[in-house]
């Protein structure tokens, strides 16, 4: 196939370029609800979103290369990694966005570097101490609030506007005698009484469950995380805004194929967001989430039957604020003369078009107000024109 009748294949009909985008979310009006998930380490796109399509797939592929009875299609050129097979219910429903060849602004192969650039919102990993979420919950009209389901504080989360947050206990379920005790004692503290009792009605909400069972990277961790987050994000006076991080995706060995380490890990998040949808019931109709990581992976499998750190790759909007299920990219081919410095997916997509676009759909903003979000990002338009 040639790599022109390979683009007259795919995206459904429509083709985003990495700083005019032309397509992409239909308008939703408020309240929103927006989830960030950030999968860190730098997960492989090619192996989640994979180009079926594409001539020189499996010769760069190698060993990582999927059968094609392994895959899920969604269009002529792409198709989902067995592992995200759930997603296909997304996909079915008209609510998931599939992206390829997305990368931040600025070239780097440091997780340090990458994951600034991308939870500040700017163009390289210096320049501001607040992220672009902090920033968000700063612009949006009326009342909102944020929350961060992590252990700690995201940077994507830091700035002036005040963000809670919530993760599992690791240390087993706290008795209500003890807390009771705490209760006390904090009461009489004018800077910790609000918090803790924030966090006393957070842990009404959740259940004892997903605190007890933990949010790591364990069997079946990542579903009860997410049920946690839409128990939270559900309430009439909920957040409007969240943060839910997850680790363990940098494959550097033994990555395998379909069944193998990082195809169980694509499974645990897909069945984690069938079950966050479920769990959210009537509030999912103005709810979008995005998954991105901070950067892809190499094209091809290094010596250790894994993939070292790269640069473009995939990602996933999802909700029914989406126009329609499409994949969206501006596929650059996985030829020889187009990989990035000859190992590498190019990158044509901007992660900040998408979240510019995903955001405005979301909350209504104008274009002034998603560039105080992404501040010298004017020049790279949202996608949140209709796709129709």
């Amino acid at each position: 196939m040639e790599r022109r009748d390979f683009l007259k294949t795919m995206c459904a009909g429509g083709i985003a370029t990495f700083g005019f985008p032309t397509v992409l979310f239909a308008h939703v009006r408020q309240p929103g609800r927006f989830v960030f998930v950030l999968l860190r380490g730098g997960f492989d796109g090619l192996a989640a979103l994979v180009p079926s399509g594409d001539p020189a797939y499996r010769a760069v592929r190698g060993s990582l290369a999927f059968d094609d009875a392994d895959l899920v299609p969604l269009t002529g050129a792409f198709a989902l990694a067995p592992g995200l097979a759930p997603l296909r219910t997304f996909w079915d429903a008209g609510e998931l966005v599939a992206l390829h060849a997305l990368a931040i602004p600025y070239r780097t192969r440091s997780h340090f570097d990458g994951q600034a650039v991308l939870e500040t919102g700017l163009e390289r990993p210096v320049g501001a101490s607040d992220g672009w979420l902090n920033r968000l919950l700063q612009v949006i009209p009326g009342e909102r609030s944020g929350i961060a389901i992590a252990a700690g504080m995201p940077r994507s989360m830091t700035g002036s506007f005040p963000v809670q947050t919530w993760s599992p206990a690791r240390l087993g379920v706290v008795s209500d005698a003890y807390l009771e005790r705490l209760a006390v004692l904090y009461r009489a503290d004018g800077t910790l009484h609000g918090p803790f009792e924030a966090a006393l009605q957070q842990r009404e909400v959740v259940g004892e469950e997903p605190m007890a069972r933990g949010g790591g990277r364990g069997r079946g961790g990542i579903t009860p995380l997410m049920q946690a987050a839409a128990r939270i994000l559900r309430q009439a006076t909920g957040p409007n805004v969240a943060a839910v991080e997850l680790s363990g995706w940098d494959t550097h060995a033994n990555q395998g194929v379909a069944g193998g380490a990082l195809d169980r890990l694509l499974r645990q998040l897909a069945d984690a967001l069938v079950a966050f949808r479920t769990e959210m019931g009537d509030s999912w109709t103005d709810t979008t989430v995005v998954v991105m990581t901070e950067f892809g992976r190499t094209a091809r499998p290094n010596g250790t039957r894994g993939t070292d750190h790269g640069t473009a790759g995939a990602g996933f909007v999802i909700g029914p604020g989406v126009a329609r299920s499409a994949v969206l990219a501006d596929w650059p081919g996985l030829g020889e003369r187009a990989l990035y410095e000859g190992r590498d997916i190019a990158p044509t997509l901007d992660t900040r078009a998408v979240l510019k676009g995903a955001t405005a759909a979301a909350f209504d903003l104008t274009a002034a107000q998603a560039d105080r979000v992404f501040p010298d990002s004017s020049g790279v338009r949202g996608l949140y024109e209709m796709m129709r």
